[in-house]
């Protein structure tokens, strides 16, 4: 190092008062060469940056210099000779530095009196180095220039790091925050679902206890026309359990798909064999139900019992529609079923009624569970059981209403539910 300069000056944009930082800079200064540390303290002595002044630390070996970066894990620069124990302990301490201790935050400064021992380019690019300095030409401008960068890059990393450290602390707050949210949702959705259970099945019993004390008073006085009003109230009760209890079940079941190639057409046939069944609950005879099939449909790729399930719900609710409205001479229920290919090449099924309609407000929330429109007669599982069906087969369900005249649902199956014949 050359002697001190007899006039120096250097300008710093961004001085910062004294008072107004904390701390020291840890500058690390390793050389073998004890000259060199005690000129590099006299260049240094009056250094301030930002505020803040240095704090020197001294290692005559890489060896030294080990134990003092392993103290003093927040320092800012290494001014490092190259040659000390060996030609290459300088390098092989810097290496240390970024691959064992991890160490990524603090700023290398070689500075060598052989640079014909570790040529720059290579050493910058293979040992992480932040700059090369020839003890040869190091005037103390150059010295000060170098290290205010070095400090500048450090500093200007570590305010990244705790940035990024605030931010996906910030994230993480957010994701629990969330989850904490989903939980109490989750929980609240469950104490609903209980509650509404609970409700249904509390007007069953209701039911059940008229029916049997009708029956009771009937038997009292031994009434035979009595016992059977009772036995008509009980079966009502009796029904609407075994409608609550196979929905629940349905609700639950269908996480797992049997998928098997069928016959949507079949499907359809058979559905409308037995449209008497316990979702239907009232006489078919006052709803006229058409259909319209497409011959060349294809086989899907389907859970049979669980699309059963899913078209039953809509055929069944579009004849209790059909009942709820009142037709004038010329006209009566109707409910047509139709089954066809898209132009995108889609199976689709059509249910449509002329029913009652469903009003706006409860369009968005149609599918919803234990949501329902028909009051006391149903529990409002058949939609939404129905819905988890068609997402769990891939497609989707569609609905189309207009008050007063009708609703139509229409579920469109994927081209790769089709069944490919061999």
């Amino acid at each position: 190092m050359e002697e001190l300069e007899a006039s120096y000056s250097f300008y710093e944009e961004e001085q910062v008062q004294p008072e107004t930082m904390s701390g020291l800079w840890k500058v690390l200064i390793v050389d073998d060469d004890i000259e060199v540390h005690r000129a590099t303290k006299s260049s240094l002595a009056d250094f301030s940056f930002q505020g803040r002044r240095l704090m020197l630390l001294f290692a005559a070996s890489a060896a030294e210099a080990r134990k003092l970066i392993i103290e003093h894990g927040d320092t800012a620069v290494i001014l490092l000779d190259v040659v000390m124990e060996d030609d290459l302990a300088g390098l092989n301490f810097a290496k240390y530095v970024r691959e064992d201790l991890k160490n990524n935050f603090v700023r290398i400064l070689l500075r060598t009196g052989q640079p014909g021992i570790a040529p720059e380019k290579s050493v910058i690019v293979d040992y992480d180095i932040n700059g090369f300095l020839e003890k040869s030409d190091l005037t103390i401008q150059k010295l000060y220039t170098a290290i205010i960068t070095c400090l500048r890059s450090y500093k200007d990393i570590i305010d990244l790091d705790k940035a990024n450290l605030d931010l996906k602390t910030e994230f993480e707050m957010r994701i629990e925050a969330e989850r904490q949210m989903a939980e109490q949702a989750q929980q609240a959705a469950i104490g609903l679902a209980i509650s509404q259970i609970i409700h249904g099945a509390k007007n069953i019993l209701n039911a059940l206890k008229g029916g049997k004390y009708i029956i009771e008073s009937a038997l009292k006085n031994d009434n035979l026309d009595l016992i059977r009003k009772g036995w008509d109230v009980t079966k009502i009760g009796i029904s609407r359990m075994e409608e609550l209890t196979h929905d629940l079940l349905d609700l639950s079941r269908f996480n797992k798909l049997d998928v098997q190639p069928h016959s949507l057409n079949a499907l359809v046939t058979e559905i409308l064999s037995t449209c008497s069944d316990r979702h239907c609950n009232t006489d078919i005879n006052n709803v006229n139900i058409v259909a319209d099939m497409d011959e060349s449909l294809p086989d899907v790729m389907i859970d049979y019992k669980a699309i059963h399930t899913a078209l039953l719900n809509l055929i069944c609710n579009a004849m209790d529609t059909c009942r709820d409205k009142v037709y004038n001479n010329e006209d009566s229920g109707r409910v047509s079923i139709k089954t066809y290919i898209t132009k995108d090449g889609e199976i689709a099924l059509d249910v449509a009624d002329n029913g009652c309609g469903i009003k706006p407000c409860d369009m968005e929330n149609i599918f919803k569970l234990f949501y329902t429109t028909k009051h006391s007669k149903g529990n409002g599982l058949g939609l939404a059981i129905t819905k988890k069906i068609i997402d769990e087969h891939g497609g989707k369900i569609e609905l189309d209403s207009k008050l007063g005249r009708g609703t139509k649902f229409t579920i469109v199956l994927h081209k790769d539910r089709r069944h490919k014949q061999k």
